[in-house]
């Protein structure tokens, strides 16, 4: 036993300066461990005097000369560019598939073929019947070519057919007009704050589509007392207080109330509008007091964001694509959506059939109304008739098939986007269950923070494409990692302190590379957390990453605000309440509290990492420092020494190797 504890003093003894560095910065955990160790046997009593020398002596702190980075920093999770679920439109036995977990696969990559004889069997019929219905329909047009009329009742089919045209002409210009608005532009400027509808969802005229935020310029509505209303005019400074933090604002008067309201104590006040400008760091919800001139407000008010509206489709329809995402810019006049063209392709193309049956229609009216006043063999009424249900037949026939062959292409299921296959749920000889396409934002969290990133939409022909997390439904799940990105939750009073750009050092327990990354997005969308806090999303995309990262690993990110080098500097923990430190020497004044063979100094102060401090002034480079930290170790040092004797009694009572 004597050996192995002779031994482990010499280990800690050649360590103790490390250790001392680590106690330094572990207070609570340095305490644990130490008592833990010695209630084990495992550390020598030799050890606690190498140890205290070492505090003693070489590890004074002094100020030096040190570079230091002011960070935001937090853990998340790594999250690929965009995810998505590959879901078929059909059902069926699978026939083939052509990739395997862990492939990488292009764009429109054929991934699956679904058995589809049923339905080429049934365009084979549809062939059938559109022969017949051609037939018939040639047939009733003959008929009634043959058949001679009298003037009068010619010249009347022939105005008949003349405004048929007319109408038929006007029915095409209508469905053409619908084609050219398949893309939905916004009326509005601003951040895209919600989405309410995704890639695959089917909308009505009128529905929302997202809603639009520009938080650069608040308003804010505060009651001043009606006596006092007459002096305040539009175009007026005013000057605004945050109640959160007493911060200021300047902002304009834009609007007088002319109508009083009563207020508490039979008070009358009228409300005012303020417009600010936004520094970054308030909130749509933030209150405020405000004085215009030297006249004070009544009460506080709160502010909202000058846009703030919800997009609505303006057609109904398919949504095919979307070129906007949450915490995206738009302007007034940009693409918002564009609706699937089916259904509209289908009603242009009904449109035209029936544009060149009225036209026909009208040139056999010009024909029979030349001919001789000879009586009509049969009824005008059941020839038109005729070969209006002769038409309605054909055109069935053609629309039936075309329906068809869109149904086709869905037995064949492509990669909707270019990435690697993460996950393969069927394969040859599975059954393929049918559903819609949709679309969700991936999604991740982790402790203190939580990720959150919306893919890019897209659509693939028999590809249902869903953004998230696991979905048992999937086929396959895609992950496009051309890009690796993470998220940050920055609390609003840093959030005016990043801007798109900022380097970003991202670190994890899997690799001992430090990655770049950059700050990509800012989001303007705060939400409050359950201690009162709002934070902001802030995207950022890693640069440099290699195959060691993987999207769902745990990762910390540190937005860099700003960097200094060669400063002098002190640990954060020998800076007092007011800017104090304890410097040794005498100290000059009666009243100074600084421990004994210490002086207080006032320093200034600059930027700061999570350790040390930057002093601009009050220090010069070695003056040694005092920490409470080390003398608390001094403490448990004397603690631990007045009963060593205790203890290594009790450990020679229990008999020695």
């Amino acid at each position: 036993m004597k050996e192995k504890l002779k031994s482990l003093s010499g280990a800690v003894k050649s360590g103790a300066g490390k250790i001392l560095k680590f106690f330094s910065r572990h207070k609570i955990i340095a305490v644990a461990l130490i008592i833990a160790l010695l209630m084990g046997g495992v550390i020598g009593f030799g050890a606690l005097s190498d140890i205290r020398k070492g505090a003693q002596n070489g590890t004074a702190i002094t100020a030096e000369l040190r570079d230091i980075e002011e960070k935001i920093s937090d853990s998340t999770l790594v999250e690929p560019n965009s995810e998505y679920s590959v879901t078929a439109n059909v059902s069926g036995e699978i026939l083939d598939d052509f990739f395997e977990e862990g492939d990488y696969v292009n764009k429109d990559d054929v991934m699956y073929v679904i058995d589809s004889e049923a339905i080429e069997n049934n365009i084979a019929s549809a062939d059938i019947a559109i022969a017949r219905a051609k037939r018939a329909y040639d047939d009733a047009i003959k008929e009634d070519t043959m058949t001679v009329r009298d003037k009068q009742t010619g010249a009347s089919t022939l105005e008949s057919a003349r405004i048929a045209v007319q109408k038929a002409q006007q029915a095409y210009d209508d469905a053409l007009r619908a084609a050219n608005d398949l893309n939905a532009v916004s009326e509005y400027s601003g951040y895209v704050t919600e989405m309410h509808v995704s890639v695959g969802d089917t909308v009505a005229a009128g529905s929302p589509i997202c809603d639009i935020v520009d938080s650069t310029a608040l308003k804010i509505d505060v009651p001043f007392n009606t006596a006092d209303i007459a002096n305040i005019y539009v175009g007026a400074p005013a000057e605004l207080t945050l109640t959160k933090n007493g911060s200021h604002l300047n902002g304009t008067v834009t609007e007088v109330s002319g109508r009083s309201v009563g207020g508490s104590g039979y008070t009358m006040y009228n409300y005012v509008t303020i417009e600010v400008p936004n520094p970054g760091a308030v909130a749509s919800g933030d209150t405020a007091t405000a004085v215009v001139g030297n006249i004070a407000c009544g009460d506080a008010g709160t502010f909202e964001n000058l846009t703030e509206e919800t997009i609505s489709a303006q057609a109904s329809g398919k949504i095919e694509q979307l070129y906007i995402s949450e915490n995206s810019y738009i302007r007034r006049g940009d693409m918002i959506l564009k609706f699937d063209g089916d259904s509209v392709n289908s009603q242009v193309n009904t449109a035209l059939l029936n544009l060149n049956d009225a036209r026909e229609a009208l040139s056999r009216a010009e024909i029979q109304n030349s001919n001789s006043d000879a009586n009509t063999a049969l009824s005008d009424s059941k020839l038109d008739s005729a070969i209006e249900n002769a038409r309605l037949q054909y055109n069935d026939a053609l629309l039936s098939k075309d329906n068809l062959l869109r149904q086709l292409d869905d037995y064949t299921v492509r990669a909707p986007i270019s990435g690697t296959v993460v996950t393969k749920n069927k394969k040859k000889g599975d059954n393929a269950s049918g559903m819609s396409a949709s679309a969700s934002s991936y999604s991740a969290s982790s402790s203190g923070s939580a990720a959150s990133a919306m893919g890019a939409a897209g659509s693939a022909a028999g590809t249902g494409m869903s953004l998230g997390g696991s979905d048992s439904t999937a086929m396959a799940v895609i992950y496009d990692m051309s890009r690796l990105k993470c998220t940050l939750n920055v609390d609003e009073l840093d959030i005016k302190n990043i801007h798109v750009g900022q380097k970003v050092t991202v670190t994890t327990d899997v690799s001992d590379k430090e990655y770049t990354g950059v700050v990509d997005t800012v989001g303007i969308g705060g939400k409050a957390g359950q201690n009162g806090v709002t934070t902001f999303p802030v995207k950022i995309e890693i640069i440099d990453f290699d195959d060691s990262l993987l999207p769902g690993m745990n990762i910390d990110a540190a937005i860099v605000l700003s960097s200094v080098h060669n400063a002098l500097a002190i640990p954060v923990s020998c800076l007092n309440r007011g800017n104090t430190v304890y410097v040794k020497g005498e100290k000059t004044e009666e009243n100074d509290a600084a421990p004994e063979g210490y002086h207080t100094v006032t320093v200034t102060t600059g930027a700061a990492d999570d350790e040390y401090i930057q002093i601009l002034s009050g220090l010069s480079e070695g003056d040694e420092l005092y920490s409470e930290e080390y003398n608390s170790m001094d403490d448990m040092m004397n603690m631990m020494e007045e009963n060593r004797d205790s203890m290594r009694n009790n450990m020679s009572g229990g008999g020695s190797e």
